[in-house]
């Protein structure tokens, strides 16, 4: 009897986990991402608050390697909202994006960059 329940609770567990109805956030337009992290930051503490504008000055400077990186120094920031999370998911998509057509163009830097990332993800 034990065992029966505990295959029930785990399928259970299973079936409520996997909620497939949540749609992925969608990439920001790149003319949309510095003012979408410029308004999501704009209370945020002075190091997080500097950190989101390196991101809106290596976009707006097309250096898509730096502006990664930086993405990824501020999503481990401590104390993140939950608005600041879905535009740094969201700006990581449309960052990505930009990388791969980089690379696609022969951008050395952005190859190097993509290829680091899936190495150490």
């Amino acid at each position: 009897m034990k065992k029966l329940t505990s295959i029930l609770l785990l399928a259970l567990a299973c079936g409520v986990g996997c909620n497939r109805s949540a749609a992925p956030p969608a990439p920001l337009r790149v003319e949309e991402l510095p003012g979408a992290l410029e308004t999501a930051f704009a209370r945020a503490q002075p190091d997080v608050k500097a950190l989101a504008n390196q991101i809106v000055v290596a976009v707006q400077a097309r250096n898509y390697p730096k502006a990664f990186a930086s993405l990824q120094t501020l999503s481990r920031s401590q104390g993140l909202t939950d608005e600041q999370l879905t535009i740094l998911a969201r700006a990581t998509l449309t960052i990505n994006a930009l990388l791969q057509d980089a690379r696609a163009e022969g951008d050395p830097q952005a190859a190097r960059t993509l290829n680091t990332y899936r190495i150490q993800k």
